[in-house]
């Protein structure tokens, strides 16, 4: 053993002063920087991606040396290697190295000229019996608005075996717009200014992202499992567009190519970015515990949000709404999920992590419950149109499964027939939310679904001017009969802990948003025991 250590020390200053001979300029001093830190993510159970930019580079390509070992000090050296940073992908580093230990802890590192990166934690997966696992899962990061507390809590943790991120990791829009009302006085100015449009636009929003010290502490602890929402591209989109994307703006395909293009240079994902054909949805499996099967409920194939306007009838309304034919999947993902529930018969549960909430929300009549003379970051006209809708409790948001009533029946249905105890995550709505999913006409949940809060986007609380604090929440869990939990107030994350006998999620929130000094507590715990899905869920 340790003549073998020795050997591995050996060849990585003999790949190191290979090195140094073929890029002589790289060594200069402190030429090139790691400013956006290190990152890992897509673990399997003998591999893991591994993620770093050189800043620092001005135009020509760097050889970097990567390497991954077994203990924190960098000498136990497992595999390295050597990859070249370019400006073809933006001076980003990706590496999918394999043949590591199963469910082994590592750390890893990147070396330009004489510049070392941080050290970054990450593990590859267990496989056989499994007590345990847990997750962080997260989404909605805002930059402008707050600070990322959510994810200095997630990197303070060391219990972890991943986080989950569901999507808008980045958001698009440019100062003045959406959620930048505190952006100047927090120093978090959009850089660049103007909303996203270019793949030069996508790839320095990511930079400021990867910049942030609390995002690189999280993404320096953990591996990280990502899929995109839709302000990684634009507001609400589907596979043929968005609700903020104009004529005047250019081409969808150009604009939408360029945010995915930016999103696979600067995230540790594995995969490459194709376009309308890119495929996100993929899946891990924790040994006999979990299946996680991760899906695309954004781009892949989503259609057109259902179109619904005030003067239309009731029955109008509803015949948009049920319209057979939306998709959310798309049928080829629809199969991929249904092949994924078959490959996962052998685990416990089936996490299904996904965009957007599934469970029916309709909306509580919010005219007794806002005073409109009260001025929020909503217009009086908006805030009079949703007054007007909710008078019979539509569904209150149709960007939502809501919008793919059809859809939705039949991705349940999927659920009850293939999965034993199916679990679903998802993000989006900026609250903490969780319910039982049921079929429609059946008394049973086939699934339960935990929601997280955002790590930094405001929610209902932030934009609606109730005549009470909670009123608009409590209005809608008495008239939700599946809801078991809902708290709009107060961003935050979800911790989700696995065994063979229980699943369970924690909601921990954050008070102190826009301060440096800030607190954290947990307010709710829900659980649902292996076997009984069809009870769902219950407290403690």
């Amino acid at each position: 053993m340790l003549r073998r250590s020795f050997i591995r020390v050996l060849a990585s200053g003999i790949l190191f002063a290979w090195l140094a001979k073929k890029s002589p300029r790289s060594l200069a001093k402190g030429r090139y920087a790691f400013e956006h830190g290190v990152a890992s993510g897509d673990p399997l159970p003998d591999g893991i991606v591994i993620w770093t930019r050189v800043s620092g580079a001005e135009g020509e390509a760097v050889k970097v040396l990567w390497k991954v070992c077994a203990d924190v000090a960098m000498t136990t050296v497992l595999h390295e290697g050597i990859v070249e940073a370019g400006s073809a992908t933006d001076y980003t580093v990706k590496v999918d190295v394999r043949g590591l230990p199963e469910g082994s802890r590592l750390y890893y590192q990147f070396i330009a000229g004489d510049v070392e990166s941080p050290v970054g934690k990450s593990r590859t997966l267990p496989s056989g019996h499994v007590q345990e696992a847990r997750f962080a899962v997260v989404s909605c990061s805002s930059y402008p608005t707050g600070y990322f507390h959510v994810y200095r809590e997630i990197a303070n943790r060391d219990d972890l075996d991943a986080v989950l991120h569901l999507g808008d990791y980045i958001y698009e829009y440019g100062t003045g717009e959406y959620a930048t009302e505190y952006a100047q006085e927090l120093n978090r100015v959009p850089d660049p200014p103007g909303e996203l449009m270019t793949l030069s636009d996508y790839r320095r929003r990511h930079a400021q992202y990867k910049a942030d010290p609390d995002s690189q502490a999280m993404h320096a602890a953990h591996p990280v499992i990502a899929v995109w929402d839709d302000h990684e591209i634009a507001n609400d989109a589907w596979h043929g567009g968005a609700e903020n994307h104009n004529d005047d703006d250019g081409g969808w395909a150009a604009r939408r190519d360029a945010a995915i293009r930016a999103y696979f240079e600067w995230m540790p994902i594995r995969g490459e970015a194709c376009g309308k054909d890119t495929r996100i949805f993929r899946d891990f499996r924790y040994g006999d515990l979990l299946s996680l099967i991760m899906l695309d409920t954004r781009l892949y194939g989503r259609d057109i949000q259902p179109q619904i306007s005030q003067d239309m009838t009731e029955l109008e309304v509803e015949a948009v709404l049920k319209h057979p034919d939306r998709e959310m999947l798309g049928s080829t993902q629809a199969s991929w999920l249904r092949s994924s529930l078959e490959g996962a018969a052998g685990t416990t549960w089936q996490l299904i992590g996904q965009q957007v909430m599934v469970s029916s929300l309709r909306s509580p009549d919010l005219g007794p419950l806002l005073d409109l003379e009260r001025k929020t970051p909503v217009s009086k006209e908006v805030l009079e149109f949703s007054v007007a809708m909710s008078k019979k409790n539509p569904p209150l948001l149709l960007d939502t499964w809501d919008g793919y009533a059809a859809a939705r029946q039949t991705f349940l249905a999927d659920l009850k027939a293939g999965a034993s105890n199916a679990v679903v995550l998802s993000g989006d709505l900026h609250t903490s939310l969780a319910g039982n999913l049921l079929l429609d006409g059946e008394d049973e949940p086939v699934a339960v679904e935990y929601m997280t809060s955002s790590v930094t986007s405001p929610g209902f609380a932030d934009y609606l001017p109730e005549r009470r604090p909670g009123a608009v929440r409590d209005a809608t869990l008495e008239l939700n009969a599946d809801l078991q939990y809902m708290e709009t107030e107060r961003r935050g994350w979800l911790c989700m802990s696995l065994t063979p006998s229980s699943c369970s999620g924690e909601w921990h929130l954050i008070d102190g948003l826009r301060s440096r000094d800030y607190s954290s507590f947990i307010d709710q715990v829900l659980t649902v025991e292996a076997g009984k899905v069809h009870n769902g869920l219950s407290a403690g």
